[in-house]
């Protein structure tokens, strides 16, 4: 057996389960009792950390350990999330999920298989970790690469940061075109979403979130 240290009543970890404990490995940064002390959470991504083109961020250890969240951009243009209904819990699968968003369900689905181990299920209860914490406290799921796929056509490194960076500035192009037409300048406000009207939020989706398209090098 082993135990926690950070928890304040000491909670006793199965040897057998050291691989996915979150004391022996990087997996700590996802465990709600470091998170709890490491104030405040991180607003900016690990820069280990690979994306998809609709949003999602994988963190993959050496031993195969992942875990899945979404990303930054995601979580500021939602600024609130009424619920997350998960669609794959365990198994080997392209990880799936809803995500309701001012009243508007948006299905979201990671594009390359994981060996999905479990999810993270506080966030049925308490959905706003995702937007508080997305690198944290909010991530989605948790499991093992599938050797050869899982990373397949993901975003990292500098690639990355100029496609946020695009991403961004295409944001505020459609918001100007759609609502603000021959305005220059200015940049979305934090919690964008929840002042769209619902078809307004659905070409969002559509545009940014509904699903991976990057065809660039991993």
């Amino acid at each position: 057996m082993q135990y926690c240290g950070v928890s304040p009543i000491p909670k006793l970890v199965p040897f057998s389960e050291s691989q996915l404990s979150s004391c022996t490995s990087d997996n700590y940064r996802y465990c709600d009792s470091y998170l709890h002390l490491a104030q405040p959470h991180a607003a900016k991504p690990a820069a280990n950390l690979l994306f998809t083109s609709n949003h999602f961020w994988l963190d993959a250890e050496e031993s195969g350990l992942c875990h899945i969240g979404v990303d930054g951009f995601l979580a500021d243009i939602a600024g609130h999330v009424d619920g997350v209904t998960f669609a794959t819990a365990r198994g080997t699968h392209c990880p799936a999920l809803a995500l309701t968003i001012h009243g508007v369900e948006w299905p979201m689905s990671f594009p390359n298989p994981v060996m999905i181990q479990r999810v993270n299920s506080r966030l049925r209860s308490d959905p706003a970790r995702l937007t508080a914490d997305p690198y944290g406290a909010g991530w989605l799921f948790e499991g093992w690469e599938v050797p050869g796929r899982t990373r397949t056509g993901l975003i990292s490194g500098q690639q990355a940061n100029a496609w946020q960076a695009e991403q961004r500035e295409r944001l505020a192009r459609d918001i100007h075109e759609a609502h603000a037409p021959g305005c220059d300048g200015g940049v979305p406000v934090s919690g964008v979403a929840q002042l769209l009207a619902r078809e307004h939020l659905v070409s969002l989706f559509q545009h940014f979130f509904a699903k991976a398209d990057w065809t660039g090098e991993k």
